[in-house]
């Protein structure tokens, strides 16, 4: 007599051949004896039985983390109200989305958002297919919804997801920070930064199939079961995903498919980060962030490097000498009166020996860009140089701080500046120095040693954060920014507008200054590109 078996923990229906003799009716009849309602598994599915797949339980790991395979997760499965509600606040736009995003779940932080906001790309429309037969490919391409298909994936033994994408809504670039995050964030780990947008369709496909039909197993008229039938679920209309649009995804075809997220960044991972980046000598790391520029509105900044000081004559002449820069003009040209530009040539540095630590002056746009390329940068756009005098989030007034301009503070036009100014006159040229009108236009009414332009750095108490010198006075300073870069639209867009003027934006104030707002940190001048003036230099940007 055999010995008894164990008893086996959960009912399998046992896949063996057919013996000898027993075939049609016969086989019929054994497997009509395994459905029947003694057999302990009344409302058993013969077909998903036999098409069940072994569970997916790795050691040592979940099925459930957000990798790298899980940063663009399909939402299919996402609660319909939440991906209802996502799909409202991507268009009205304004603020980027925040989520919680833990494992296989991901909660949508209504009172959370990231600076930024969507825009709608159109593409040609793309179709995908997947056929999903095992669980751990469930959870690799839908981790938010995977464990309630799990269950129809064993009982159907396959299932088929059919999309077809129109477009996308792409958010900004780049990781957040968590100091840029507004709301109530603190249980924020991700933000939305696109989704892919068109119509889907998730069906049951028959891993094995028994029906009542002439020519297979018949057990009795009418009889049957098949694991294909009891799930079709849908978003849209593939029909309707005909040629996408640029600015909108057709009717019918807008539901949200896929999510891209991108981790927040948390102030220890910046700080390493920002300890990792090399600036060149001599230039300083700013810090990026976002703020309301005085010209341009809402504006986002990188990290980038700055020099702590402007590019000086020897700096200059060593690049004429080996490099790409034309000579440094020794006479000023810009509009003016022919004894203006005299005074003004007459102030221009060139490659004199006693100014060889002085900031070049009387250079165009032009040459100012060629130097930069040269020691590997580029002149910072005027977003950036405005974002640096202001000392980053601090928002500083003037690039020292908030107090008023001074000698000590600034090379801005004082008393010698006025009176060298008043000789101009040519009602005043040859009157003596103590008779000469002490009410010209002036910032301030003491001396600060300078009638043109000093030493970079001479004013230590006037520099900004991270040690830059001269951001106010000494000598105003090109940008990159043309002047059609802030020129508004038809539909109040920054950045439209016709051709370039030939102008580009100049910041900072320079020797010549006499009013209090040209020496702030929103000071801002446009200069045509050719301009070379005495009160006009540079200095340069890198990317860290």
């Amino acid at each position: 007599m055999p010995a008894p078996q164990p008893a086996a923990k959960s009912w399998r229906a046992p896949l063996v051949a057919a013996p000898r003799g027993l075939t049609g009716v016969g086989l019929a009849l054994g497997l009509a004896v395994l459905l029947s309602p003694g057999t302990g598994c009344r409302n058993a599915n013969l077909a998903s039985t036999l098409a069940q797949t072994p569970s997916y339980e790795p050691a040592d790991q979940t099925r459930c983390g957000v990798t790298r395979s899980h940063s663009r997760p399909l939402i299919i499965e996402w609660p319909a109200h939440d991906r209802s509600e996502l799909e409202t606040l991507v268009a009205e736009g304004g603020r980027m989305v925040a989520v919680r995003y833990e494992g296989c779940e991901m909660e949508l932080l209504r009172g959370c958002t990231a600076p930024g906001s969507y825009r709608y790309q159109g593409v040609q429309p793309k179709r995908e297919d997947y056929l999903f037969k095992r669980a751990d490919d469930l959870y690799a391409k839908i981790p938010l919804g995977a464990a309630n298909l799990e269950a129809e994936l064993e009982r159907h033994g396959a299932l088929s997801l059919g999309m077809t994408v129109v477009g996308r809504w792409q958010g900004g670039h780049g990781r957040p920070a968590r100091v840029d995050l507004r709301g109530d964030c603190e249980r924020a780990t991700h933000v939305i930064a696109g989704l892919s947008v068109g119509a889907f369709r998730l069906s049951s496909e028959a891993g094995a199939e028994i029906r009542g039909e002439v020519g297979w197993m018949k057990a009795g008229a009418g009889a049957g079961s098949s694991a294909a039938r009891g799930l079709a679920r849908s978003d849209g209309e593939l029909d309707a995903c005909g040629d996408g649009r640029e600015d909108s995804p057709p009717d019918g075809c807008r539901a949200l498919l896929r999510v891209e997220v991108e981790a927040i960044r948390e102030p220890a991972e910046l700080a390493a980060a920002r300890a990792r980046q090399i600036c060149p000598h001599d230039a300083a790391l700013v810090e990026g962030g976002r703020f309301r520029a005085s010209v341009g509105g809402l504006s986002e900044v990188p990290d980038f490097c700055l020099d702590r000081e402007e590019v000086r004559v020897a700096d200059y002449a060593a690049c004429a000498a080996k490099g790409p820069c034309s000579e440094a003009a020794t006479s000023a040209r810009f509009k003016s009166s022919i004894a203006e530009l005299a005074w003004a040539s007459a102030h221009c540095n060139g490659d004199r020996t006693s100014k060889r630590r002085h900031p070049i002056n009387c250079i165009s746009w032009n040459q100012a860009a060629a130097y930069c390329q040269w020691v590997g940068g580029r002149l910072p756009t005027e977003v950036e140089w405005e974002w640096a005098a202001r000392g980053g989030e601090q928002e500083r007034t003037y690039a020292w701080g908030e107090q008023e301009p001074g000698p000590r503070l600034v090379n801005a036009c004082g008393e010698e500046c006025a009176r060298a100014r008043a000789r101009l006159q040519p009602e005043l040229k040859d009157v003596p120095e103590d008779m000469l009108p002490r009410t010209w236009l002036k910032l301030h009414d003491k001396k600060d040693g300078d009638v043109g332009t000093a030493k970079v750095g001479s004013y230590a108490a006037g520099r900004g954060r991270g040690q830059l010198a001269d951001l106010a006075g000494n000598v105003w300073e090109w940008t990159a920014s043309a002047e059609i870069s802030y020129q508004t639209g038809e539909e109040g867009q920054i950045g439209w507008g016709g051709p370039d003027t030939g102008r580009r934006a100049t910041r900072g104030g320079g020797f010549l200054s006499t009013d209090d707002a040209d020496v702030r940190t929103t000071a801002r001048r446009l200069r045509d590109v050719k301009d070379r003036r005495p009160d006009l230099g540079f200095r340069c940007a890198y990317d860290p």
